[in-house]
């Protein structure tokens, strides 16, 4: 799978993993402060193995992708499609890209590609909820619904107790935003 599109000036790709993104996908995954906001604040501490099993289940319904700016890879996203329902995760690993609007205008990229050539009905995510940037661009940036929140669901690498919340969207609402949207630039 691959998506191409500009966002201010830059060249932007989304790309099916490959094992030659196998390294870099482990570094970001054990680096600690990459993944505290998924729980994970001593990284997911993985082999070079698991993360080319991960890349090689690849399939029409199931992506591991590549984010990058100019052939820079800046970060990280994937999709699952079960019973025409889609969920997904994103990672800006570069610190220079974060708090800038490359995941908003990513995941309408995404959004767009799942509704339309994919034809799901729903798109969903999770995220701690002390990941209040990630729910401020659901809920605000992508008009994502919250759902459900699970207080104290689990806990992670350091004993702490972590929440989360889910949101959603279906493809009616995401069609009349992105028409909204869309006539207002």
């Amino acid at each position: 799978m691959e998506l191409n599109f500009l966002y201010k000036g830059k060249s932007i790709k989304i790309a099916s993993a490959t094992d030659k993104e196998a390294s870099l996908l482990l570094y970001w995954w054990n680096d600690g402060e990459i993944m505290a906001h998924a729980g994970f604040p001593l990284g997911v501490n993985t082999s070079l193995e698991k993360v080319k099993q991960n890349i090689s289940k690849n399939n029409e319904t199931r992506q591991l992708l590549i984010i990058y700016c100019d052939n820079l890879p800046i970060g990280e996203m994937n999709f699952e499609i079960k019973n025409n329902m889609a969920q997904f995760g994103i990672k800006i690993c570069n610190k220079d890209f974060q708090n800038n609007g490359y995941g908003v205008a990513i995941l309408n990229e995404l959004f767009s590609y799942l509704f339309e050539t994919k034809n799901v009905d729903k798109i969903e995510c999770d995220t701690n909820l002390k990941n209040i940037r990630s729910q401020y661009v659901y809920e605000k940036k992508l008009n994502m619904k919250r759902v459900k929140t699970f207080y104290n669901s689990c806990v992670n690498q350091i004993g702490e107790k972590c929440s989360a919340t889910v949101f959603e969207i279906t493809k009616n609402d995401y069609m009349n935003y992105k028409t909204k949207r869309d006539n207002k630039n």
